[in-house]
């Protein structure tokens, strides 16, 4: 069931996390976001939830201040004790998928190789860091779903990122896709792992296509497209995400 949060929502996510895009992305990034309520998702309870308002009332009405402002103080403890923990995920996932989506990762994949005994290898770096004061983030219409808080993340390109953005589109840079998984336990880096698994599956997938003998090594960058799209299974973290793929260099084994 759906329930709308306190207007005091609006100003505690100022600055903070997944997930449908804009259908035009030139000029804003537009990308809904959701973090679980509990740091464990399936533990938290009602009971722990009313435990938790009756301990904070009986804190309020030990203030010796005006009934009003008693009753804005109690509202903005309940607010905190129940969504924290969303709030500061968020502030975490939201700039990590931006940051994807204006200026990409590189990476450097050198795929399993039995026969030569060569064990996988694969390197997943961001390009640019998320800057909060080039890149500000906006959040709206935050609400709970289940036992999820969600809410909508906007972000304005600047004008060097929109040309950035045009070139990835304007030169023909094969979409790519893949799925990755993360330990929900290992929270963001369970995301962040999924991520760059995403990435690497997707790159070994159109690459195997188009080249018979196994590389040594194949580098390049991934520029996140569409919508980032993330879910829980049997204690997975699933992402399923579209990329735009350049490849810098190819090396393959008869050239060492």
């Amino acid at each position: 069931m759906e329930r709308r949060l306190l207007p005091l929502i609006i100003l505690v996510f100022s600055a903070f996390s997944v997930f449908s895009q804009a259908p035009s992305q030139i000029d804003q990034l537009r990308i809904q976001v959701w973090a679980d309520l509990d740091p464990f998702p399936g533990v938290f309870s009602e009971s722990e939830s009313e435990t938790a308002e009756t301990e904070t009332e009986a804190e309020a009405e030990k203030e010796s201040e005006s009934a009003a402002l008693k009753e804005q103080n109690l509202k903005e403890k309940i607010f905190h004790q129940k969504f924290d923990f969303a709030i500061d995920r968020t502030k975490e996932i939201s700039p990590f998928l931006i940051a994807g989506m204006l200026d990409g990762w590189s990476f450097e994949y050198t795929p399993y190789d039995k026969t030569r005994r060569v064990d996988e290898y694969w390197e997943f770096n961001q390009l640019v860091p998320f800057n909060k004061d080039v890149n500000q983030l906006t959040f709206n219409s935050p609400k709970v779903e289940e036992d999820r808080l969600v809410c909508w993340v906007y972000c304005n390109r600047t004008e060097s990122q929109k040309r950035n953005y045009k070139a990835w589109t304007s030169i023909v840079h094969p979409h790519i896709h893949g799925k990755g998984t993360g330990s929900v336990q290992d929270g963001f880096k369970g995301i962040q792992d999924a991520v760059s698994e995403a990435a690497k599956n997707a790159v070994r997938d159109y690459w195997r296509i188009y080249i018979k003998n196994k590389p040594k090594e194949i580098s390049g960058k991934v520029l996140l497209i569409r919508d980032p799209r993330i879910y829980i299974s049997s204690g997975q973290y699933v992402v399923d995400l579209d990329f735009f793929l350049e490849t810098d260099r190819i090396v393959s084994y008869n050239y060492y």
